[in-house]
């Protein structure tokens, strides 16, 4: 039989230059596993389509537990108030696992 397990499901959209600012972040904080993906859309300071460095996005997805969101949020929010345009998203998930 499928079993789905609960998770949290956090999505980050940043500037590229961030990349590897997040992904230290995510390893402080114990997790090893991420998808990284390019992004491209508009919001309030315009388009974002990633014909330049300067103007290129990325998401990064992370499956993780309820425990760990909470210190991963302070972090995130402390870069916003740095000036950095960031997004993030929590989620639930079901993960499916084998029995």
């Amino acid at each position: 039989m499928k079993r789905l397990c609960p998770e949290k499901l956090l999505a980050i959209i940043g500037p590229s230059a961030l990349t590897e600012t997040l992904t230290d972040m995510l390893r402080r904080n114990g997790i090893s596993g991420y998808t990284l993906l390019q992004a491209s859309g508009a919001g309030t300071s315009g388009p974002q389509t990633g014909m330049l460095d300067i103007d290129s996005n990325i998401m990064l997805y992370v499956i993780l537990s309820e425990e760990r969101v909470p210190a991963l949020l302070d972090e995130i929010e402390r870069l916003m108030r740095k000036g950095h345009h960031l997004k993030a998203f929590v989620s639930d998930a079901a993960v499916l696992a084998i029995e």
